[in-house]
Order: structure tokens, then sequence, then C-alpha cells
């Protein structure tokens, strides 16, 4: 995230959260930042937050931020699998690849038919418990079309059909391409 900040918006950009930052937050967030290291969810829903929020276009910000991690933190061994994998050996394996970035909530993939998926997160709701909406409305969906992407789908759509954040029991994702 800091260098999605840095690089698309300036060190400001970054400044600019950290200022907005609770001490606790803030301490965590100045910090050594490993890619891959864990980061309690509600610091980061809450930075995620601050970056985007003056964002008018905040999902579309989110997508691009999401497509961002997905481009850089699967790393390169994982995109030779990728590459020689396929959109299906992505799918199947959401669910590993979620626990990857949380520590709370499943991501359950389905096969439905030829090149059609349903994905389905089952997470709780609050900014201290799982990742908020910006993650499960814009944020899952880009990540998954850019994974798609770097196994070699075209013109890949994930569509979020069912949100835990509006009123729905899961967030649900009808994945096609």
């Amino acid at each position: 995230m800091r260098s999605y900040a840095v690089q698309s918006y300036g060190e400001r950009a970054w400044n600019g959260v950290l200022e907005r930052a609770s001490r606790e937050d803030r301490e965590v967030l100045s910090g050594v930042l490993l890619a891959g290291g864990w980061v309690p969810i509600g610091i980061v829903n809450r930075a995620v937050t601050a970056l985007l929020g003056e964002h008018r276009a905040r999902d579309e910000e989110m997508r691009k931020l999401s497509a961002f991690i997905a481009d850089n933190d699967l790393g390169t061994v994982y995109k030779m699998a990728l590459r020689f994998g396929s959109p299906e050996f992505l799918l199947g394996r959401t669910g590993s690849l979620w626990s990857r970035y949380f520590d709370s909530g499943t991501l359950t993939p389905k096969e439905i038919g030829p090149r059609h998926w349903r994905l389905t997160l089952d997470s709780p709701v609050g900014d201290d418990l799982a990742p908020n909406q910006l993650f499960c409305g814009p944020g899952c969906p880009a990540w998954i079309e850019m994974g798609l992407k770097l196994a070699g789908a075209t013109n890949a759509s994930v569509r979020h059909t069912e949100c835990r954040y509006a009123n729905g029991a899961t967030c649900n994702y009808v994945v096609t391409w």
C-alpha cells in the first residue's frame, strides 16, 4: 500500500495517511513493513480508508491499488506458476491465497461451468475483525481479475453480486472469462 501511495501520488500521500493515523497505528505503519508480513486488519482498513478517503472515484482507486498489489505481491515464482497454469488453477486456489493476506474469513471457490466460477467469502463484518467494504467490493474483484490476467485469461470479469456489508450473509462473486 505504501509503495502504491508513493508511486501514484508521491511521498506526501503516504505521510498524510500517517498524520491521520492514531499513535498506535502510526507506530506500525511507520515501521518496517515487509511484503507478506502480518499487520492487524484494523490498521490496514484504516490506512486504506485514509489513503482513498479523499478520492472522488474511491472504488476505482481501490481497484487500481488491488491490481497493483496482485501484480507486485504474487512474486516471480508464483507468476511463473500462473503462466504455466490456467485460470482454473488460480481460482481453485483462491481459498489458500485469501489466507496469505487475511487471517479471518474463508474464500471458497466453486466451478459452475467452463470459464464460469462462483466465489463465496464468509467473513465477519467490522473494521478490526476482517477486511472492510473497500476490500470486498472493488478490491477482491480487481485482485482476482489481475490474477486471471497473469494466468492468461482474457476479458476476465468478476462481479460482486452479494455483499456482507449490504445485508448479505456472505460476499459472492461471479467470475467469467
